[in-house]
């Protein structure tokens, strides 16, 4: 009797349910994007450059870096504490994005 309670508990016990926390999102955003970065360059030593495919992936995978790379310095002002580091931030920030926007039109 002792024996099947103890068997109940631990199939029961096995079962997880998958989390997604804040690093494991950003650690899958940054895996998507080495993967377009990947496909973008090896599409661009098959096609030489040229080829709408290649641009597409190239695109993708630099907005994910730029992406990435502003979450991850948002983390790093805000351990700063520091007004001067914020102000540069969000300078730096609104430049990458109009930048990217113009140069995409």
């Amino acid at each position: 009797m002792a024996k099947k309670e103890k068997q109940k508990s631990t199939t029961t016990t096995t079962k997880s349910t998958a989390r997604w926390s804040f690093q494991k999102i950003l650690d899958c955003f940054a895996y998507f994007g080495t993967a377009c970065i990947a496909i973008a360059l090896i599409l661009s030593v098959i096609f030489k450059g040229n080829g709408d495919l290649f641009k597409a992936f190239s695109t993708v995978g630099n907005a994910i870096a730029y992406v990435l790379a502003m979450i991850l310095a948002a983390f790093w002002v805000k351990r700063k504490r520091h007004i001067a580091w914020l102000i540069c931030y969000i300078v730096f920030v609104v430049i990458i994005i109009v930048m990217y926007i113009v140069t995409l039109v």
